[in-house]
């Protein structure tokens, strides 16, 4: 079997103008600044946490933040390596899901060090992920023209793609949806799927404390993708563990959630997934979104080509394919040094350029 896999490089190789880590930040500033709608998800305060975040980069590589940084010392150690020999002037130099690590660090350091439990506690610091993450998603989505980019590939690479078994990406967009005949396979999502706690129809939102209803929440038409099951983390192991906790919570038995340790989970949460649990058992079809082209993705078998993806932040994906016979094509030298600590010592590697000259 042949399968290929494409990360945000693919975006960048047909508008890199449009597309880059510095215009997808600025595009989303913009957004909070001036759209009215926008504003009602992400409010315009979230300009302000950007300007704190990127203040707070020299501290964090100066090592000021390493005692508050026990759940996440390789992705630290990572940051720092990155970033500590960099001229650093503008926000767009540092990496959008990189923010997602100096937002948990700042609230991690004021719960801890400072002791403002009240006002950084980890609820607020949910919150500020997900307004950060909606100002990132409008940046990438671009009132809808990154759906467009398919417009862009040449006969050639249409083809090329669909001599493919299998098509996976780490891309929200539809772009592969658009040319590929079989069904692309989202591994962090879509923007035209709705997140569960987001969609009233959703299994999540059948239960007794139906999230939707409860908090008020609303789809603002034309915004719904800022409510989508895309995925952004500081880290592919953070990744892997807000897929994996979903994929569980379905294979759990009432009897396994029962024998979970008091004091480990909330009683109320406990309560919720028996009956989740119950419902399940009288409609086998009713279950809690996950993300399958995950699970799917680390079943393949045979070869895996690809393209675009770096291994900063998803080495959880990487991490799936040591039994595959893997071809990688990098963009640069940094690319392939990071690619060269996570694949195995059998993987073919190769310049993206050397491809894109035939394709």
């Amino acid at each position: 079997m042949k399968s290929i896999l494409f990360g945000n490089g693919l975006n960048i190789k047909f508008n890199k103008s449009e597309y880059s880590n510095d215009e997808i930040l600025k595009r989303g500033l913009k957004f909070v600044k001036t759209d009215e709608k926008m504003q009602k998800i992400c409010p315009p305060e979230t300009l302000n946490l950007l300007d704190a975040m990127f203040q707070t980069v020299p501290d964090i590589v100066a090592g000021c933040y390493d005692a508050v940084a026990q759940d996440c010392i390789k992705e630290l150690a990572h940051f720092k390596a990155n970033y500590s020999n960099k001229n650093i002037n503008n926000v767009g130099q540092i990496g959008i899901e990189d923010y997602f690590l100096v937002i948990h660090l700042i609230y991690s350091y004021n719960r801890s060090v400072n002791n403002t439990d009240g006002d950084y506690n980890v609820d607020k610091e949910k919150s500020a992920q997900e307004c950060y993450r909606a100002l990132c998603l409008a940046g990438i989505y671009n009132l809808g023209a990154i759906n467009k980019l398919y417009t862009r590939y040449s006969d050639k690479f249409i083809e090329y793609i669909n001599s493919f078994d299998e098509v996976f990406t780490t891309n929200y967009d539809s772009n592969l949806d658009s040319i590929y005949f079989g069904e692309v396979q989202h591994i962090h999502g879509k923007f035209d799927e709705l997140n569960e706690l987001y969609d009233p129809n959703s299994f999540r939102n059948s239960l007794s404390d139906d999230q939707f209803a409860s908090n008020n929440l609303i789809n603002i038409r034309g915004y719904e993708y800022l409510h989508s099951t895309a995925l952004m983390s500081y880290s592919g192991i953070n990744k892997f563990k807000k897929i994996n906790n979903v994929h569980n919570l379905n294979k759990l038995t009432i009897e396994q959630i029962r024998a979970v340790p008091e004091g480990s989970v909330m009683e109320k949460d406990r309560e919720l997934a028996i009956e989740a649990k119950e419902a399940i058992a009288k409609d086998s079809s009713l279950r809690f979104q996950e993300y399958d082209a995950y699970n799917k993705f680390k079943n393949l078998k045979g070869d895996i080509t690809i393209v675009g993806l770096s291994a900063a932040n998803d080495n959880h994906i990487f991490k799936q394919i040591d039994n595959l016979n893997i071809y990688f094509y990098y963009f640069s030298n940094a690319d392939k040094g990071l690619a060269t600590e996570v694949l195995p010592s059998s993987a073919k590697l190769e310049s993206v350029e050397k491809m894109w000259e035939i394709l």
